[in-house]
Order: structure tokens, then sequence, then C-alpha cells
């Protein structure tokens, strides 16, 4: 009677142990579905064309800094001015946008106005702002989307993402000579560079089975879910860059 009710038992672990439906299961039971990080929430009206300052603030605040999207701007976001030449060439000089903020970030439209930033610009900026003591800014730039929600959502730690405006198709933009470098200049100077119409800063909080979320500055957006095959496609455009900050 004994050797019968063992080999019951054996043939129970054996059979779910090779049956996929049951694995299935309980490896389905581990996957979260569905995820939100309370990230308080700015719009970038006041400054209008400054959304990687703006989602830089963000992130600040949720670290519990007491900081706006303007101190930001104002005093720790590296910004340096385009300019075109006034001689009959018409040449338009700017920075390496992985070096600087290109442009003025509270202006729309016209000379000087605010086109943005990088991934390494922004990390640098941010700190400046940030206690040494305990927190990092980090580029996260090469990482998946599904590695980011593993590594960091997941782990409440909010990401910045570099995409598009309304997540519409990146095109090309205004060119200019590039005249300011540092340490995370990819170009040098005197080289072309073309900076890509449309791209946007936002950040990620979250995400449920068809969509990534975010707090997104554009237009008073708040917390917008965009669909998972767009987002994608729009991060790899702008070379799938991104930004977390990092607890020591």
């Amino acid at each position: 009677m004994m050797k019968k009710f063992i080999c019951f038992l054996a043939i129970i672990f054996i059979g779910s142990t090779l049956n996929p439906n049951i694995m299935a299961n309980q490896e389905e039971t581990n996957i979260q579905t569905e995820k939100i990080i309370n990230v308080p929430y700015i719009n970038q009206d006041e400054i209008v064309s400054g959304c990687e300052a703006v989602s830089a603030t963000m992130l600040l605040q949720y670290y519990g800094y007491e900081i706006t999207a303007k101190d930001f701007t104002d005093q720790f976001l590296i910004k340096k001015d385009w300019y075109i030449t006034k001689n009959k060439n018409k040449i338009i000089y700017g920075p390496d946008p992985n070096s600087a903020y290109s442009g003025n970030p509270y202006k729309k439209s016209g000379e000087n106005c605010g086109f943005g930033c990088y991934a390494p610009a922004l990390t640098k900026s941010l700190n400046k702002a940030l206690d040494k003591q305990t927190h990092e800014a980090i580029v996260t730039t090469g990482t998946s989307l599904n590695d980011i929600l593993e590594n960091y959502v997941n782990k409440d730690i909010p990401v910045i993402i570099w995409a598009t405006m309304d997540m519409k198709r990146a095109k090309k933009g205004m060119s200019w000579t590039i005249n300011y470098t540092d340490e995370n200049s990819v170009y040098n100077k005197g080289d072309k560079f073309t900076w890509v119409s449309g791209e946007h800063c936002l950040v990620l909080v979250g995400y449920d089975e068809d969509n990534y979320r975010f707090n997104d500055p554009y237009k008073n957006h708040g917390l917008i879910s965009y669909k998972k095959n767009i987002v994608e496609k729009r991060f790899t455009e702008l070379g799938n860059q991104s930004v977390a900050i990092l607890k020591k």
C-alpha cells in the first residue's frame, strides 16, 4: 500500500513538472501587468520649450527636492545660445546637444528659440542640482524600454525618456554648425548637426498591458498613456535616450 501511495505522489510531481500549462500559470503569477509611480506633475506652459528641464524637475520633486522648473532652468540647466551670422553666408552656430541645451527654453520661435538637449547634457545639469551624498543622475541611453521597466520602473524609479511630441513621427529639423562641446560631446567643433523636429522629453512612470504611461509636460497632458508599439518607434528614432536618478 505504501509503495502505491509513493508512486502516486511521484506521478503527480512528474506531471506538474512536465506540464507546460501548469508551469506557465506559476510564472504568470509573478509577472506585473500594471504599474504606476506617483510622480509630481508639472506642465511646461511657463517654460514653453523646456520639456527637458520640466521633466528633470518632476524627478527632483519626486526625490524630495524643493525646486521649481524655473529654478532648475535658470540655475542648473546648461544652456548655450545659437545664432545666425550677419554676413551674406548666414551660417547658423550652436552647441552639441549632448553638451548643452540649445537656445532659450522660454522662447518658442524666432532666433535663439529653444530646441533642447540630449541625455548627457541633462544628466550633467541634474547632477549640479542633486545632493552628491544621496543621489546621482545617470545616463541610461541604450537600455531597452523593457529593461527600463524591469530595472527601474518596477523598483519605483521613474525614468526620463526622449521621444516626440504627441508621439508623432520624427522629422529632420534645422541644422547648425557646432561651436560648443564638452566631455560628453559626440560632435567636434565645426561639424554639421541636424536637429530632430518634434523632439520631446517626458517621464516614464508606469505601464499596463498595452500602454506606457507618462507624466507628459506638453500641453498639460498630465498622466497619459501611449501605445507601446508607437512609443518604442519614437524612442528608437531619438536614439534610445534615457536618464534616471539613483539613490546612493
